[in-house]
């Protein structure tokens, strides 16, 4: 339920069209956030694997994670814990799926730029986080499908949206810690599509702890699919 103060900021907003949903500032074109709080709200230079602040880049990496002989890209463009980490909240939490383009155009440019500069592979394909039929019946809609649709369409790169599922329903993650994350995901997801050989980019909303995105890529490395990379709106992996 809305607390008071919530929905009249609700109906303010409403009333506001075009303006931007943090500063309420006009906006020259498209509809949800303006640069300005778009760029506030950057991640900034973060190890491309753990999100730990770099003071310089090159390298893209911490000293810890430049000795990792494996590692997967984890690209972000906000601070879940910064100005625009409510925005994304939003989506989900008050039905705003409206602040997924402009989050993710921002996404989609800091993509494009690290695979131009060498340091990013291209993805053959995007695959969105699935979510349960019962909480997609509950929500209307699943954040990760908006963002990689909206990726997809960006960066020119096919959707598979229908290659894995999740199987049954799950407690929320965020009411979860450490052991009972990764419980809560076991055998959670399944394959129902023939992917096998493909290399993709597995798109989620929110990177908390990593749990969900590990457990779907285990499910699509047991089908022949290879997670190389995954893009997410914001991280909230090291706290700042």
């Amino acid at each position: 339920m809305l607390t008071l103060s919530h929905a009249l900021s609700s109906i303010v907003a409403a009333s506001l069209p075009n303006r931007c949903a943090l500063c309420q500032q006009p906006l020259d074109r498209g509809a949800g956030l303006c640069d300005v709080c778009l760029d506030d709200g950057a991640l900034g230079s973060v190890c491309l694997h753990c999100h730990r602040s770099l003071e310089r880049v090159p390298p893209y990496r911490c000293g810890a994670c430049l000795k990792r002989k494996r590692w997967r890209p984890v690209i972000s463009a906000f601070h879940y814990h910064g100005p625009i980490g409510p925005c994304v909240a939003h989506i989900k939490t008050r039905t705003q799926p409206q602040l997924v383009p402009p989050l993710a155009r921002h996404l989609a440019g800091q993509i494009d730029a690290l695979h131009r500069q060498g340091i990013l592979p291209w993805p053959e394909a995007l695959v969105p986080v699935p979510t349960h039929r019962a909480r997609l019946r509950q929500l209307g809609f699943n954040p990760a499908w908006l963002v990689a649709r909206a990726l997809a369409t960006e960066l020119e790169l096919p959707l598979l949206d229908q290659l894995v599922i999740k199987s049954r329903p799950t407690q929320l993650q965020h009411q979860l810690d450490g052991q009972a994350r990764r419980d809560n995901l076991r055998d959670a997801f399944g394959v129902i599509e023939q992917g096998e050989g493909q290399q993709v980019a597995l798109v989620d909303d929110i990177i908390t702890t990593g749990s969900t995105l590990k457990s779907v890529t285990r499910t699509l490395g047991r089908a022949g699919v290879r997670v190389t990379q995954y893009w997410t709106l914001a991280s909230a992996l090291n706290r700042r």
